[in-house]
Parts: C-alpha cells; sequence; structure tokens
C-alpha cells in the first residue's frame, strides 16, 4: 500500500528540475535594466560558481574520452592485506575468505586508501571483494575516488547488494499464506564498479595508465568486510547467431513465487485471484505470483534453481503481466547459470499485457530463443535493464537542466515582477532564446521517435509511453512562438503544477517504473504444450466458491475472533496487521501465554461509535495522537500509570512527546510513531551560492535575500496546511521563544504573554516581512526543482524525497531545524511537534487490563519495534520506514546513517502542544489568528486579543460540561494545563 502511495505521489507530485548540476547561481541579481547606451547590464554566468556537473561528468560523457583499448589480459589481483594504507582496518576474522588472508572491516564514514597497480595503459573494470554482515538491509555504498579523483559522476556512489534466500512460504493463523521473511545470505560476493541506477547495466571501465595508481574508497553506508580488489578485462555478450530448434517433449514448470535467491529483500509474493494464474483456491488467500510493485526497479533481480533430466535446447516461455507502461516494453537481461546466452537474452523487451499471457522470447524475426542445457541443476536469473532508455533518461536530464538554466536567467533578466504592462525585450538580453527553445522541442522529438521501433508505431504520437515529452515539446514550441512573452509565463518552464520540467518529470518516473508481475516461467521443448488457466466451467465453479466463502470466517475481522484473547484494533494496513500478528503468535503469546486478535480498524472513529455503544476492544493502537484525550476525558479510558512498571515504559519516550497523554495527573496513551521534523536543504544549491544550512531563525532570514534575489526561496511547515494551520505548524516559534498556550490551569491563556506575542509574530513575519510562500501544496515538488532548496519538513516529505527522488540523490542533505538562541548560554532551542499515531486501553477488568498492558509493554519495546520496522522493510522495501517514537529503537532501524543521528538528535526537541478542555478551539484560532494576519494583513495584537477571549470563552464552557466549574463560573476544581513538568512530576510520583 505505502510503494502505491509513494508511486502515486511521485506521479502527482514529480517536479520540474532532475539535475541542477549545471546551474550557475552565483552572478544572479534581483533584475537587470539596460545603461544609457542601451546594452544590457547582465554579465554571463561564472563557470567558477558551478558545482559538480554530472551531465557533462557521468560516465557517457567520460568514456567518450577514452583513448586506451580494453585490457586483455589475465584478472590482477591486488591483496588487500598487502597494499592498504591503514593496517589498523584489517582483521583476520574474515569469515572465510582465502585462507589466513587478512581483510578490512570497515563501516559508514570510513575512509582508506589501496595502492593498485596497472600493467598497461588500458580500460579496466575495477571489482571488489565483500561481504555485508549486519542486519541491515540497506545495500552497502561506497564511493570511489582513482588518484585523488572521481573518474566519473557514478563512482561518487556505487552500491553492492547482497542476496538475500528465500524460506518455505508462511501461513497465518487463519490458513492464508504470508510473505515469509528471507534470510541474508552472509557470504561472499564480488560485483565490479557499476552504475547504481543501472542506467548501465554492465560494469563501468576505467581508463588506467600503466604503474601505481591509489585508489581511495570511502563508505558510506554499511558495515562490511573487503577482500581483494580486482583489475579485468571488459567482457561482452556473445553475438545472437541464431536459434536452434528444442526438439523433444520436456517440460519444467517455474512457479514465479518461489524464487530462490533475489538482490532485493523486498522482491516478494502476492496473491491475486484469476482464472489465468496458478495456484488458485477459493477459501484461502494462495501466494501465487511475484509482486509487480516489488519487481519494478532496474537492477533488481530474482534468481530460480531448477532441474533438467534430458540435455538439449530449450525455449523459455512466461505467464505474465507488465501493464504500467501504457503499452511500452519492460526490459530484461535474463541469464543462465549466471551468464547472459547471447545478445538477444540482452535487454529482451518484455511486451505490455493487460491480462497475464503466456509468451515464449522470440528473436527480431519471431522465432523462438533456446538454450542448451546439459542434464542438472540449473539458474535462471532476470534481471530488469534501463540500458536502452539510458539514451532518453539522459537526454531528458540535459533537456531539464536547461531548462532551468534559462527559467532561472529570465529571473535574472526581469526579476520576480512579472508585471504584464511591464516591457521588456527578453530576447536584447538572451539573443539565443528562441533558438534554444526550438532546439528542445527537436530534442523531444526525437527521443520519441527512436522508441516507435519499440512498439511498431508509425508516429511519435503513438508511443503512449512518451506522451508527457509530447506534451512539453508542445509547451516548448507555443513558448518559442514569442519568446518575449516569457517574462511573464517563466513559471511554464519549470515551476508551476503543469510546467514543461513537471511534463518530462512525469515521463522520467512513468519510464522508470517497470511493475512486471510473473506467475510461471516454462523451460520446454517443442513438443510439450505450455499449460493452461482454469477451463470456463471450472472457473464458474470457483468463483461461486469464493463468493459464498467471503461471508463467512473473514481474517482479521472484530466478528472472527476469540472473547477470551485480548483484543487489539489496528488502524493500519493489512500487511502491517500480519506481521504483527505473525511476531505476537511466534514470541509474545509464548512467553506470556496470552493469546491476541487482531483486527483492522479502517477507521479511528468508529473507536467513539464504539465506546458508545459498548462494544469497545482491549487496545487500540495506530490511531491519531490527538483523540485519546478525548476518550479519556469521558473516563474510557485505563490510565497506564496504575501498572509498577509504567515509569519504565513511558521512560522510552521523549517528554514533550507524552504532554498529549496527559488528562489530570494520569498518562492515557503510549506513543508508538512519531512525525519528526527535520531540516531538508540542496547541498549542491547552497554550496554554488556559498552558502551554509542555518543553525538559527536569525541565520536562516539573512540568507534569504541571497536566495530571493535569484527567484529561490524558503519552506516553513505551515505552507501545506491549506485552511486550516494545526499545531504543528503554529506553535514551534511560540515554544523557541519560550512562549506557552497555557499557564498552570487550563483558565490560565498565556496566548497573549510577551513570549508568545514574541513567537506568533516571529512566525507570521516570516510571511509578511521576509516573504516565504504561504501555501505550497507539496515541498518534495518544489524541493526536487530547486525552487526551494531549503525548507522545514516532516517524515512523509523525508520518506518521499529518499525513495522517490533518485536524480538528487547525492545532492541534499537533512539537519537539525533552525531555532532560537539564548542570548545568555548560547542555547538553540529547536522545539517543533511530533506527534502521530498513539496506543490507547480501553476499561475492562483488572485481569485483562493486566494482560493488556503486558501486551503494550512488549509492543512498546526497543527489540519488539525494531524487529517490526526491519520486518517491514525487508519484506516490502526501503519506503516502508517505520517511524517508531521509541528512540533507542529508532537508533536500530535502517535508516540512512547519515540521517539517522539527526533524527535522534532532534527528536529530543519534540515538544507537542498540551491536550485539555476545548484546545480543539485553541488550535482553531490560532490558526485562524494566522490566516488573518497573514492574508488579510489584520493586526496581531488585536487578533490575540481576539483568541485569548474565544478560547477562554470555549474552555469555561467545556470545564462546566466535565465538572470542573459550575454553571455561575465557580471553579469546583481546578484543571491543571499539561506540560513537560506536568509529565515529569508524573513519571515521579
Amino acid at each position: 500500500m505505502f510503494r502505491k502511495s509513494v508511486k502515486k505521489a511521485a506521479s502527482i507530485l514529480i517536479s520540474a528540475v532532475m539535475a541542477m548540476g549545471s546551474l550557475s547561481l552565483g552572478g544572479l541579481t534581483a533584475a537587470a535594466e539596460e545603461n544609457a547606451s542601451g546594452e544590457p547590464l547582465v554579465t554571463e554566468l561564472s563557470a567558477t560558481d558551478s558545482g559538480v556537473d554530472r551531465l557533462t561528468t557521468n560516465y557517457t560523457t567520460v568514456s567518450k574520452n577514452y583513448t586506451a583499448k580494453d585490457y586483455t589480459g589475465e584478472t590482477v589481483v591486488i591483496s588487500i592485506e598487502d597494499n592498504i594504507d591503514d593496517a589498523g582496518l584489517l582483521t583476520g576474522d574474515n569469515h572465510m575468505y582465502e585462507a589466513g588472508n587478512m581483510v578490512a572491516s570497515v563501516s559508514a564514514g570510513d575512509t582508506f586508501r589501496v595502492r593498485i597497480n596497472a600493467p598497461e595503459t588500458a580500460k579496466y573494470l575495477i571489482g571488489f571483494d565483500y561481504l555485508s554482515y549486519d542486519a541491515s538491509i540497506l545495500p552497502v555504498e561506497i564511493g570511489m575516488k582513482i588518484d585523488g579523483e572521481y573518474p566519473f559522476y557514478e563512482a561518487r556512489s556505487m552500491s553492492f547488494e547482497t542476496t538475500w534466500l528465500s524460506k518455505a512460504i508462511d501461513t497465518d493463523r487463519y490458513g492464508n499464506e504470508i510473505v515469509s521473511l528471507p534470510d541474508k545470505d552472509i557470504r561472499w560476493e564480488h560485483k565490479e564498479a557499476m552504475d547504481a541506477s543501472y542506467r548501465y547495466s554492465e560494469p563501468l571501465a576505467v581508463e588506467l595508465t600503466a604503474g601505481e595508481h591509489e585508489l581511495e574508497l570511502t563508505m558510506q553506508e554499511g558495515t562490511v568486510l573487503v577482500g581483494n580488489i580486482s583489475l579485468s578485462a571488459p567482457t561482452s555478450v556473445p553475438e545472437y547467431t541464431g536459434s536452434s530448434r528444442a526438439e523433444g517433449n520436456s517440460i519444467i514448470t517455474i512457479e514465479a513465487e518461489d524464487f530462490y535467491e533475489r538482490n532485493d529483500s523486498s522482491i516478494h509474493a502476492t496473491g491475486e485471484y484469476s482464472s489465468r494464474i496458478n495456484p488458485l483456491d477459493a477459501t484461502v488467500t494462495v501466494l501465487n505470483l511475484i509482486d509487480e510493485e516489488s519487481f519494478n526497479e532496474a537492477g533488481q533481480r530474482v534468481t530460480y534453481r531448477f532441474s533438467v533430466d534430458n540435455a538439449g535446447y530449450y525455449y523459455i516461455g512466461m505467464n505474465y503481466r507488465q501493464s504500467e507502461k501504457n503499452d511500452f516494453p519492460v526490459f530484461v537481461d535474463w541469464r543462465v547459470d549466471g551468464e547472459i546466452p547471447n545478445t538477444a537474452f540482452k535487454s529482451y523487451a518484455v511486451e505490455a499485457n493487460n491480462n497475464f499471457k503466456t509468451r515464449t522470447l522470440k528473436d527480431a524475426e519471431g522465432n523462438n530463443l533456446s538454450v542448451y542445457l546439459e542434464p542438472g541443476e540449473h539458474t535462471i536469473s532476470l534481471t530488469i535493464s534501463a540500458e536502452n532508455l539510458r539514451y532518453a533518461l539522459e537526454a531528458v536530464d540535459e533537456i531539464m537542466s536547461g531548462i532551468s538554466d534559462l527559467s532561472l536567467e529570465v529571473t535574472k533578466v526581469a526579476g520576480t515582477n512579472t508585471d504584464k504592462y511591464r516591457d521588456l525585450r527578453l530576447t536584447r538580453y538572451i539573443p539565443d532564446i528562441q533558438e534554444r527553445l526550438q532546439g528542445w522541442v527537436d530534442q523531444l522529438y526525437d527521443i520519441t521517435e527512436q522508441a516507435q521501433g519499440y512498439v511498431d508505431a508509425k508516429k511519435p504520437d503513438q508511443v503512449a509511453a512518451f506522451s508527457y515529452l509530447l506534451i512539453a515539446a508542445r509547451q516548448l514550441e507555443d513558448l518559442a512562438k514569442e519568446p518575449n512573452e516569457l517574462v511573464y509565463r517563466v513559471g511554464e518552464l519549470s515551476t508551476s503544477t503543469n510546467s514543461i520540467n513537471t511534463q518530462i518529470a512525469n515521463f522520467v518516473d512513468l519510464i522508470n517504473d517497470n511493475d512486471l508481475a510473473i506467475d510461471r516461467i516454462y523451460i520446454y521443448q517443442e513438443g510439450a504444450k505450455l499449460p493452461k488457466g482454469q477451463g470456463f466451467f471450472k472457473s464458474i465453479g470457483t468463483s461461486i466458491a469464493r463468493f459464498f466463502n467471503s461471508f463467512f470466517g473473514q481474517s482479521y475481522s472484530a466478528s472472527n475472533t476469540d472473547e477470551t484473547h485480548i483484543q487489539v484494533w489496528v488502524n493500519r494496513p493489512r500487511t502491517y496487521v500480519e506481521i504483527m500478528q505473525k511476531m505476537i503468535d511466534e514470541e509474545f503469546t509464548p512467553e506470556t501465554g496470552i493469546s491476541v486478535d487482531l483486527c483492522l480498524m479502517t477507521d479511528a472513529q468508529k473507536l467513539i461509535l464504539s465506546n458508545a455503544s459498548g462494544d469497545t476492544p482491549d487496545i487500540a493502537t495506530g490511531i491519531n495522537y490527538s483523540i485519546p484525550y478525548d476518550l479519556a476525558i469521558r473516563g474510557a479510558l485505563v490510565d497506564m500509570t496504575k501498572f509498577d512498571n509504567y515509569r519504565e515504559v513511558f521512560g522510552r519516550y521523549s517528554d514533550g512527546l507524552l504532554v498529549p497523554s496527559v488528562v489530570g495527573d494520569g498518562l492515557y496513551s503510549l506513543p508508538e510513531t512519531m512525525n519528526f521534523y527535520v531540516m531538508f536543504y540542496r547541498t549542491d544549491i547552497l554550496s554554488k551560492l556559498g552558502l551554509q544550512a542555518p543553525q538559527t531563525m536569525d541565520e536562516l532570514i539573512a540568507m534569504l535575500p541571497d536566495l530571493q534575489m535569484r527567484g529561490l526561496n524558503v519552506y516553513y511547515p505551515t505552507a501545506p496546511m491549506a485552511a486550516m494551520r494545526n499545531f504543528h505548524g503554529t506553535t514551534p516559534l511560540i515554544f523557541q521563544n519560550g512562549g506557552a498556550l497555557y499557564g498552570e490551569t487550563a483558565l490560565d491563556i498565556t496566548v497573549d504573554s510577551e513570549e508568545t506575542v514574541k513567537g506568533f509574530t516571529e512566525l507570521t513575519e516570516l510571511f509578511t516581512l521576509y516573504d516565504l510562500p504561504v501555501d505550497v501544496p507539496n515541498f518534495y515538488q518544489h524541493f526536487r526543482n530547486g525552487d526551494l532548496p531549503i525548507g522545514i519538513a516532516d517524515f512523509n516529505s523525508y520518506n518521499l524525497i529518499l525513495n522517490a527522488a533518485p536524480e538528487i540523490a547525492n545532492s541534499w542533505a537533512i539537519t537539525l531545524v533552525p531555532g532560537v538562541e539564548d542570548p545568555e548560554t548560547g542555547e538553540i532551542y529547536r522545539y517543533m511537534a511530533g506527534g502521530a499515531e498513539s496506543s490507547i486501553m480501553f476499561n475492562s477488568t483488572p485481569e485483562r487490563e493486566q494482560q493488556a498492558w503486558d501486551f503494550l509493554e512488549w509492543w512498546s519495546r526497543a527489540e519488539t519495534q525494531a524487529e517490526f520496522g526491519q520486518r517491514l522493510q525487508i519484506l516490502y522495501g526501503d519506503e516502508y520506514i517505520w517511524p517508531t517514537a521509541n528512540v533507542e529503537a529508532f537508533g536500530m532501524l535502517p535508516y540512512p546513517t547519515s540521517d539517522k543521528e539527526t533524527i535522534m538528535e532532534q527528536a529530543q526537541y519534540i515538544l507537542e502542544a498540551p491536550r485539555l478542555p476545548g484546545s480543539y478551539m485553541m488550535e482553531r484560532e490560532l490558526s485562524n489568528a494566522y490566516n488573518d494576519v497573514v492574508v488579510n494583513g489584520d493586526s496581531i495584537r488585536s487578533r490575540i486579543d481576539e483568541v485569548v477571549k474565544t478560547v477562554t470563552r470555549e474552555t469555561e464552557r467545556k470545564l462546566e460540561e466535565f465538572g470542573y466549574i459550575d454553571s455561575d463560573g465557580n471553579i469546583i476544581k481546578p484543571y491543571i494545563a499539561p506540560s513537560v513538568e506536568t509529565v515529569r512530576k508524573i513519571m515521579e510520583k
């Protein structure tokens, strides 16, 4: 589900610029005018302002300048033990490498150098022996320099995957087959330097002169042993010379869900019901194909084992579905016993099918492709390839970069004033603007024309997968007709929702999406008959049985539980629930003897209705952190401080995250996840401008002129909140300035205090005085584009940028949120909100409450949370990040090492606003005040006074409802406003 949401977000929100590498930002000014002689005052952008340009330093460009021939000699093996510069990294614990040989033990952040000797001036493949032995699912990432320089852009970050072995298909307690956890194969592997994006499906050659060189390796991710390094001759796949008939009657059927190994743990099976696939069952779910959403990225590989009884030639066929690319093929490298048989099997075009169909691999003339197999064990592998599309991807990289350059040049000339009555002859300042626009039009049409052969199209507009490029080309043609109008239409280039670069980026997202669902693979001879799906009558019978079965025994349903078990309602997708239930049945129940039934809860509001009807579960988890208060104040929830070990359990979380859990002197909810905020910044753009990531809000404000004069800006988290700006947007600057919403009690409204007003003023002035964008539907879009190269954003933005913005993978970073510095101590207060989902416990019998508490204690343990997060990512992919609120557990999760420490440190500054009677009105009125000041220009002081009056009135009404004051306004008992100090007192009581 989450993978689908990321894909959907990426396709809708992908913004303009794919490559900022060629932008020259240093010389831009706010505007340019003509001097007395009529000459423009604009100077050429300085080339020295550019950072590393991946368009001119990528392998395609660099390798064109190679002059040496391919190395053809024997492989040169460089002993790591004899040639490493830091002997302290060597270890004898070599995991059965080569007898007696020491290896290097390195982890993220380590850099070491190795002497290598090239026997002659030639092009070499550089290979590495490595063993990844930690529990992380992330691939090892290494940066490689030769003689102090990166040989090409791709060498800045190279991935070295590990192999994952499949286990027998597992079942849940209802008899449904579920994805089993694969095992990481801790073994020595060998891989040559390759492009991490797999636009090249073969290793990248390096040109070396004869003699000694220094190889510098920087570990960016992972903990790994590094063995010997090799220099070897580039290899090539044998040319296809024709196919032989596969005479005989043998057939070998491979169930695609039963793969032997894969190079990505998240490639997994799934279950679908269709008469075209096998196996099928009308009563339970069976895993019967590769999940197309998990097998969709270039470089992913699955391998199968099979046995051959009779020697001879065999054809290869498969029953598959490939419907994502609008009639355009997915390309696959087929390997038999680890080798591509010939060029016909390399980047083989798998035709689009909307439904499952069985097809045999064929050559360009329509002849069946065959391979010769001896009796015995064999393997067959499928690797998704992007090599045939490299020409298009690299070309649009260059076009998008050029469009972004032009957008900034126009801004340089005209400034940010796009007054339509302003008369500015843009062609005077940018004489070649029309030529550039038309040149991009021609390039886009040429890219599309080259793709026609893959779909037998006669016209470019018949290549549906490339339609976005045609839309972009027509937009460019329209702009080229009136280039001077670009002053007023500059947003159409790269920054608007439907800009040209957005259209091109949509193409890149679509063309990189290689969803391939496979049911079966057949290794067969021409005398064999390929199986078909169920016949018509059998299909009808199975469908009827399945229909009737749907009325009974639904798994993970409240109607299919044992009342003697602890009932837990989970407000999460089924994939999460399956993992939770499996862990409970394998770990919690054997440990405690307590049985637990999980139930899917599609809407957390169901809890309010169930409470009213008296049909509540023992526990609900995955619910929004603001909901527990409404249930607790009405007496529906258990005060968890009644349990002896509550201090240990609640001590696993930040004090500021527990503030919404407080009602009176009790704690009524347990944090489960956090929505952390961090500062994102584009390292490539800031480095060109000579700017550093700010540490304080004053530093952030000071850098705004440098950004805004170039048409760039900063993102603040109120920007995507449309009409309702919640506490996550309105309170951080208040808290950073020492302000508060409440004093000691609920009626002590302190919104009008000096510190709170100062914080609210700083918040609104970001938009009224410093011109930050007020409404930004999605930061991810603009961050990729580069027009918002710095911003404070949350976990969802982090997940999208990390997993759905590969083109800026090495061009951004995160750091702590800039805060307000205490002038006396120098401490920087970086408070941000962070509440996400929580767990609650409903009132029941003492025995059931104790059992429910035992479950929550187990579920909130660092080890349990870490295991759940690891299982989630191992099974379903990197984008299934689990943002556990348990900071200790967070440190065990497979986040990128460079980010994890920053997030954990920022988590210490989480400070949530309290929840108490009438606090919903406080949240609403702060939002209204923000909108009135920022949008309507109202006075801050007058609006704050109105907030105090409105909130006070509503708070009094709610306090009377809950018995804290009487109808005359007399206080019966004070309602203490929760705060961090309240949490600490509760923890000490």
